[in-house]
């Protein structure tokens, strides 16, 4: 820091030489209280008149005198003004650096926001359509996934496959499922089937934030009882799945079979 002036002081908000009698600061424009020098005056004037000397006296000590009072009022305006400034200078640094790193987060917290607003926006066309790449393809992967789901099943394990599909359906088409299941399942245990559906190809119909229709493509094979006696057949399928959306993942809504 430099070395102050009889006219300056220390600002107390950022440590920076002022004039002493500013109303605000030049560096960090901060309003301040103006303050008044102590040595506005000659220091001669503020002492008391020496009384006459005699004439016997030598004409030299008069000088000294003067040189001696000067310098208590040099070091007390040394303390004064350097002390405060010393033992304030790293406070407000170490402010200053805190509120720079607050400032820093705020603006890459903001950042963030406008960068998922624009890529929210971007992601759906005016009417609503879905035109993004990543929505677009989660929207095929979810159809694909959920055909699979529904259509596969195993007799040994029919209850725990029952329960994953039922998981990512809505409940109108869950009741629809579980009728069907309900028919099929007392001949599934019997005749130890296994139906296996494997997604191959799939395609947008139509696709919403909330709501899509996308035609999947199967291969499916049923195999039926075990070892030498098991009889396996294999046959292609087509569907329309109906997905819906709330706040989570996709749910299947309806399937309808082309054949």
């Amino acid at each position: 820091m430099a070395k102050l002036k009889r006219d300056e002081r220390v600002c107390p908000y950022c440590a920076e030489n002022i004039k002493a009698a500013a109303t605000r600061c030049r560096f960090c424009h901060s309003d301040v209280t103006p303050v008044v020098e102590r040595e506005a005056q000659p220091a001669t004037e503020a002492r008391p008149k020496p009384k006459p000397f005699a004439r016997t006296q030598p004409a030299v000590e008069e000088p000294e005198a003067a040189e001696k009072t000067e310098e208590p009022e040099a070091t007390e305006e040394t303390v004064s003004e350097d002390a405060p400034a010393s033992g304030r200078t790293p406070l407000y640094k170490n402010l200053t650096l805190v509120l720079a790193v607050l400032v820093a987060l705020a603006a890459a917290g903001v950042g963030t926001l406008w960068w998922r607003a624009e890529q929210d926006s971007a992601a759906v066309a005016p009417n609503g359509t879905l035109v993004s790449d990543d929505a677009r393809t989660e929207v095929l992967v979810s159809a694909a996934d959920l055909a699979q789901r529904t259509l596969s099943y195993d007799y040994k394990s029919l209850a725990n496959d029952m329960e994953v599909a039922r998981a990512r359906m809505t409940p109108s088409f869950r009741k629809q499922y579980d009728a069907t299941m309900a028919q099929v399942r007392a001949n599934t245990t019997k005749n130890k089937i296994v139906l296996q559906a494997v997604a191959v190809s799939s395609a947008i119909i139509s696709a919403t934030e909330h709501k899509a229709k996308v035609l999947v493509f199967l291969n499916q094979t049923t195999t039926a009882g075990t070892g030498k006696k098991a009889n396996q057949q294999m046959s292609r399928n087509s569907l329309v799945i109906n997905l819906t959306r709330g706040d989570g993942d996709w749910a299947i809504s309806k399937l309808t079979s082309l054949g």
